[in-house]
């Protein structure tokens, strides 16, 4: 187990040319979160994009992260007490989120959408709907192909097995689920040099 989150880390680092950093801190600007936000995230492998969170909501803010594997959970935790950051990491699965209605400013996923069946997405989106405040944000940061067919020839032949799906795919549901104002972009970080990401965000 341990073995999975040095492979999850060193993948992080190496994706993103040892800039998981300026990543984690656009995504944390892409979802808006504000200091004193009550904030999840949900699939939040070994905390990273969870400690940085917690970094812009400040003391007055609350922060959570939810996986379903424990291993995970215990990585996390043991970051944000080498940080000696009080952020609450426990197991939770996306589909049944153990949080109470309205309890959340700002939901976030990362590269983890994906990577689970329709039926359990579907549902998981609709249980971020019910624990998201109104007004609150919603934010999915994951990969998708370039515009440039270039671009998009060298991605596929890198990371094809990764870019199957499309953020696209995510608005029918989020917005029979209630939500608005969505916006689905390309964001600004490149991966292998290509701008491979985007996100889609939507206000409940």
């Amino acid at each position: 187990m341990e073995q999975m989150v040095n492979s999850y880390d060193k993948y992080m680092k190496r994706i993103t040319l040892g800039r998981e950093d300026a990543l984690r801190r656009m995504t944390i600007n892409l979802a808006l979160v504000k200091p004193g936000d009550c904030v999840l995230e949900v699939g939040c492998a070994t905390g990273t994009l969870t400690l940085a969170a917690k970094r812009q909501a400040g003391p007055t803010g609350s922060v959570f992260g939810i996986d379903i594997i424990p291993v995970m959970i215990e990585a996390s935790q043991k970051k944000a007490a080498q940080a000696k950051l009080d952020i609450t990491f426990q197991l939770g699965n996306i589909e049944d989120i153990p949080f109470p209605n309205e309890n959340f400013d700002v939901v976030m996923c990362s590269f983890m959408i994906f990577h689970m069946s329709e039926k359990v997405r579907n549902k998981g989106i609709e249980e971020i709907y019910r624990v998201l405040k109104p007004q609150g944000r919603f934010l999915v940061l994951d990969l998708a192909l370039p515009q440039r067919p270039m671009s998009r020839r060298i991605l596929k032949l890198f990371l094809g097995f990764m870019l199957k799906h499309d953020l696209k795919e995510l608005q029918p549901i989020m917005e029979s689920s209630g939500f608005s104002q969505i916006e689905i972009s390309q964001a600004k970080f490149r991966v292998l040099g290509l701008p491979v990401l985007s996100f889609v965000r939507g206000i409940k």
